[in-house]
C-alpha cells in the first residue's frame, strides 16, 4: 500500500486527516507533498485551518471532497 492510499484509507475511514496524524500512524514525512500527488492525480482534497483546544495551536486538517474519477 502506497502513503497516498494509506491517506486516502484513513480519510475514508476517518472522515479527514492531519499532517500529525499521517506522520504518527504511516511514518509519512512528505505529507504535502502525497497530498499534491493526490491532487495530480485528481482527487479534490481541501483543508480547514482548526486551533488546539488545549494549547491554542493551529494545525489543517484535509477532508477528501470527491474521488478521482
Amino acid at each position: 500500500m502506497t502513503q497516498c492510499d494509506k491517506i486516502l484509507d484513513h480519510i475514508r475511514k476517518n472522515g479527514s486527516i492531519t499532517q500529525r496524524e499521517a506522520f504518527i500512524d504511516y511514518g509519512i514525512q512528505s505529507f504535502h507533498r502525497r497530498l499534491s500527488d493526490l491532487r495530480q492525480a485528481g482527487y479534490r482534497l481541501i483543508g480547514r485551518r482548526r486551533k488546539h483546544p488545549t494549547t491554542g495551536q493551529e494545525y489543517t486538517r484535509y477532508y477528501l471532497l470527491e474521488a478521482a474519477r
